[in-house]
């Protein structure tokens, strides 16, 4: 059987796909959105700290770890005031409180994100809720060293050590 090469088919090229008709009616309808615009509901400075006073309130009240670090920030806090730490001292543990209390907040703000989504302990919303929670562990452990250091050098100047 011999093959003649001007009657076969064109083979399609390799790795080329069918470009799709144009949508007309799509097209037009991209075309008549509207341009980008500001909301016209836009909050106000005193909307958005009140909506952030509420977000607080609602973390406090859903998890107790906020009182464990109230109450661990009061004892440092009144150990730094036993030993007259300076104002820069003062300066990086409340940097280092911030950073404990966002991570906190974070970790609340995906925990309940996880819970309102479905099942959280589902494998990809249990993966999120660890996420958040080993950053509390980063922040905790970076806050930690950074008050513990402060504390030191300055008890290590009152005992005369350096």
């Amino acid at each position: 059987m011999a093959h003649d090469l001007t009657e076969t088919e064109p083979t399609p090229a390799r790795g080329l796909y069918d470009v799709p008709e144009v949508d007309e009616t799509r097209l037009e309808e991209l075309e008549a959105r509207p341009p980008w615009v500001p909301r016209p509901d836009r909050r106000g400075s005193r909307e958005k700290f009140a909506a952030g006073l509420r977000g607080l309130k609602h973390a406090i009240r859903g998890d107790s770890s906020y009182f464990a670090h109230a109450y661990r920030g009061t004892l440092i806090a009144l150990t730094a005031a036993l030993l007259s730490v300076d104002p820069l001292g003062w300066c990086f543990l409340v940097i280092a409180g911030s950073l404990v209390l966002l991570s906190e907040l974070t970790h609340s703000a995906v925990d309940t994100l996880a819970r309102a989504a479905g099942d959280p302990e589902d494998p990809p919303l249990k993966m999120a809720r660890e996420i958040a929670a080993a950053g509390v562990l980063v922040a905790a452990f970076a806050s930690g060293s950074l008050t513990v250091a402060v504390l030191a050098v300055k008890f290590g100047e009152l005992c005369g050590w350096w």
